[in-house]
């Protein structure tokens, strides 16, 4: 089997309720991906807290949309969400009774790497899993081991 690309694109409206949408499809993406389980978990996850960050923090311009895009190459998966909002999201220590504040915490703890791109307007904060080709769910392919 040859090395392969694949990538999904998705765009939902600026609101927190479509913060389930984001990871559901991420999730069902990944899945039809054939990664294994803790991979698509995790890729939920990111998904959830990277784009509540966007709708929270990146004050778009009314009628604006965050973009989710999922990126398959050989040996990664990376999960990119982009919003018109031009305040770069920060990993910040919050206190113990501090109700916020974690997640960017969160997806650094998930992904291997994550960073932020700058664009003429807004940006895109991406992360990255590593995965190895000898495990997903049926023993073959491209998921993490």
């Amino acid at each position: 089997m040859g090395e392969q690309f694949r990538t999904d694109r998705t765009r939902y409206p600026t609101h927190r309720a479509h913060v389930k949408s984001a990871r559901d499809r991420v999730r069902r993406v990944a899945f039809e991906w054939d990664l294994e389980e803790s991979v698509i978990t995790d890729l939920a996850l990111i998904a959830s807290e990277l784009f509540t960050n966007a709708v929270l923090h990146a004050h778009p311009a009314r009628g604006r949309e965050i973009g989710v895009t999922l990126v398959l190459s050989p040996g990664c998966v990376r999960l990119e969400v982009r919003d018109a909002g031009n305040a770069l999201p920060t990993a910040r220590e919050p206190s113990d009774d501090d109700p916020t504040g974690r997640g960017l915490l969160l997806v650094g703890t998930l992904a291997d790497r994550w960073d932020v791109i700058t664009q003429v307007v807004g940006k895109t904060v991406f992360a990255e899993i590593d995965l190895q080709k000898s495990t997903t769910r049926y023993g073959m392919g491209v998921g993490r081991a």
